[in-house]
């Protein structure tokens, strides 16, 4: 109810859209709004049939919910997911929508590379099947990856420009040769 009073959920009636903004019209118009959310907030006294004739955008509400760190409502959750399915929403320019926890993911599992052998090149970790994988890096471009990652590099004040060097690594890595766009 909070939320919606304070704007972050557009909500609406049969009718229109309510609470749109701060104007004089909106408050005249929205007076009998104002004053059932009102008396949601202050008494506690829930109107189970107004909150019935308000309607919500479901996406909006999961996304509140996931800023506030609060677990969404179960009716709008799904019963179960078959196994191995990973649901991603897709933003403009067909990029990921989650590329920020694609690029965490990614530099977190690179961190933890470079704490068992320093001298594992970017650009290999980049090409790792581990990262690949788990990090979800097969979405995203080499140099994409690279430049994540490469800030996180404890030898890159002394690597060299270019193509890194064939060397043995002390962990076994995996390396997914490149693909010729």
């Amino acid at each position: 109810m909070l939320a919606i009073r304070n704007r972050k959920i557009s909500v609406r009636t049969r009718k229109r859209s309510i609470f749109i903004d701060d104007s004089v019209i909106s408050l005249i118009v929205d007076t009998p709004h104002y004053l059932k959310t009102l008396n949601c907030l202050l008494k506690d006294a829930i109107n189970k049939a107004y909150l019935d004739s308000l309607y919500v955008k479901r996406e909006e509400v999961i996304d509140l919910c996931i800023r506030s760190h609060y677990d969404p409502p179960s009716c709008w959750m799904p019963k179960h997911l078959p196994d191995g399915q990973i649901v991603t929403k897709e933003a403009k320019n067909y990029r990921p929508a989650d590329e920020s926890e694609d690029r965490i993911r990614c530099q977190a599992i690179a961190s933890a590379l470079w704490e068992l052998d320093p001298a594992i090149h970017a650009n290999h970790i980049a090409r790792s099947k581990i990262l690949q994988r788990i990090g979800n890096g097969a979405q995203y471009d080499i140099s994409t990856i690279t430049d994540w990652i490469a800030k996180l590099d404890p030898q890159k004040e002394y690597r060299k420009t270019g193509r890194p060097p064939k060397a043995k690594y002390a962990i076994k890595l995996e390396i997914i040769p490149q693909s010729k766009k």
